[in-house]
């Protein structure tokens, strides 16, 4: 790749592999690699299929018009846009359902009168609102990329299935189909306890303020996040007000899902993360 006049791609191969090098991906050591073993003992012809056209000539190197992997790429491109905008539209709904829960929260349970709130109120609420928002959308991003971040023990099975965000969007099509289910505080509680985990940190020995009398089963460590983000000073005015499980999960629906297409794309996607960029993130957060 360093010579005068370098290739655009390189093939490696030997009797295991497979490997295909896009020089202009080289440089942030991205590649496509193809594990004979794993591929050969499947015995599916869709998968010999999809290797041979990714590797076939026509496709890496056409005598002319643009390759079929230039083509992927782009698409996936496009793609990332996507899910970008459809998540700055479903953000804001997002901040619209938590401000409405904790007005309805505070008029029915609380018996305060908020329908004369003054603006200074008003504005609390809507920066609150919006401090959950990056909040929730900070902990998506660190427990999607558990490797590159290194933050958050997404490999620990008690946090991973029992504190993480990530958990939760299991439940996010879950059928609430009993008042108790609806009007319930489950998704509220486990949010608010990953929000302290991450304020404040957690260490082995401190299963006590986690509401643990004795030790647990499989520990993990958390390093507090030094931060005004999770500081929950900053968020005096939903401290005091609880949000239903049935506000909870449209709200994890809306940052979990992409949107309902139309025709046969009707089927909503699960929105990756991993795969969401700096600038796409970015995007959400100007929204």
């Amino acid at each position: 790749f360093t010579v005068s006049e370098p290739p655009r791609w390189l093939l490696v191969f030997n009797l295991d592999a497979i490997i295909l090098i896009d020089r202009s991906k080289w440089s942030a050591k991205r590649l496509l690699r193809f594990d004979l073993k794993e591929i050969l003992e499947r015995r599916e012809s869709s998968t010999l299929k999809a290797m041979a056209a990714l590797l076939h000539r026509e496709h890496v190197c056409p005598d002319s018009g643009t390759s079929l992997l230039d083509t992927l790429d782009e698409n996936s491109h496009k793609h990332a846009f996507s899910v970008s905008e459809d998540l700055k539209y479903a953000a804001r709904e997002a901040v619209e359902l938590i401000g409405n829960e904790a007005v309805w929260y505070l008029k029915e349970k609380r018996k305060e009168k908020v329908y004369n709130l003054d603006a200074d109120l008003a504005k609390q609420l809507s920066e609150e609102s919006l401090r959950y928002l990056y909040r929730l959308l900070f902990l998506f991003y660190l427990e999607a990329r558990p490797e590159k971040l290194g933050y958050l023990p997404m490999k620990n099975e008690a946090y991973r299935t029992g504190y993480s965000l990530d958990s939760l969007r299991e439940l996010e099509i879950a059928p609430l189909s009993t008042p108790e289910a609806q009007n319930g505080y489950f998704f509220d509680d486990s949010i608010r306890l990953l929000f302290a985990l991450i304020s404040g940190g957690f260490a082995p020995g401190h299963e006590r303020e986690l509401g643990f009398d004795g030790p647990l089963h499989d520990e993990f460590k958390i390093e507090r996040v030094e931060s005004h983000l999770f500081d929950p000073a900053r968020t005096p005015l939903l401290d005091k007000i609880r949000i239903r499980n049935s506000v909870w999960q449209q709200i994890i629906q809306l940052l979990s899902l992409t949107k309902a297409g139309s025709g046969r794309n009707q089927r909503r996607g699960r929105v990756s993360y991993a795969q969401l960029g700096i600038i796409q993130l970015g995007a959400v957060y100007e929204g």
